[in-house]
């Protein structure tokens, strides 16, 4: 591990925090099976074309990959603001760091007051003394009365590092980094999104996971 990269770790420890116990992880990592990538062979890593916030919100990530790529065994790797002049890339990665809300249907289960039994009080009639009258009154206690669907609402962050090979103009390599939170800002969901994507680089094999990190006490990620 670079100590950039344990740097960013160690960040990491100072910002994620307090408002969940676990950070849910999906990551898909593909390579191309048929492509050769040359270590020896110049790399450009940029940020998603426009000035949009997701190319703003990536650009803090380029020499994160940098490093990455280098722990790789890649030699030459450059940002779009460290590649000289008359070097051509033969591979750019293109990094996409994005945060946004999005809804789910889901059911739950509807509270009320549900009938328990029944109290009947019988009184004798003012007009005659042999009538009785009652009268029953329902006795209930709040508990589930039926279900109904509603609308939730989370934040999908998303990381994405698609690397293309500038002589065919294919991709041939895609990282994909996801993560549903409620709770926590999401530039600091996004650098963890990075780091856990960072350590699972593979360019030799297909990377598809499914897993919780249980963050330290004391973490905060307000």
């Amino acid at each position: 591990m670079t100590r950039y990269l344990f740097c960013t770790l160690l960040m990491l420890t100072a910002l994620l925090s307090g408002c969940a116990t676990t950070m849910d992880v999906a990551i898909n990592a593909t390579p191309d099976p048929d492509y050769h990538f040359d270590r020896q062979a110049p790399v450009l890593v940029t940020s998603v074309g426009g000035n949009n916030e997701n190319a703003l919100n990536a650009r803090y990530y380029l020499r994160d990959m940098v490093s990455a790529m280098k722990d790789q065994g890649f030699r030459q790797v450059y940002t779009d603001m460290t590649l000289p002049k008359n070097l051509a890339p033969k591979i750019t990665i293109t990094l996409d760091v994005d945060s946004h809300q999005v809804t789910y249907r889901y059911t739950a289960t509807d509270y009320g007051q549900v009938p328990t039994s029944t109290s009947t009080v019988c009184k004798n009639s003012k007009k005659k003394s042999d009538q009785m009258i009652c009268t029953s009154t329902p006795n209930t206690t709040y508990g589930p009365v039926g279900s109904s669907e509603r609308t939730g609402y989370t934040t999908l962050t998303t990381f994405t590092a698609t690397a293309r090979d500038e002589a065919s103009k294919r991709a041939v390599y895609l990282l994909r980094v996801t993560s549903y939170n409620e709770d926590c800002q999401a530039a600091k969901v996004e650098a963890f999104l990075v780091q856990q994507g960072l350590q699972n680089l593979n360019f030799q094999d297909r990377v598809q996971r499914n897993y919780s990190v249980t963050m330290p006490e004391g973490y905060r990620c307000k």
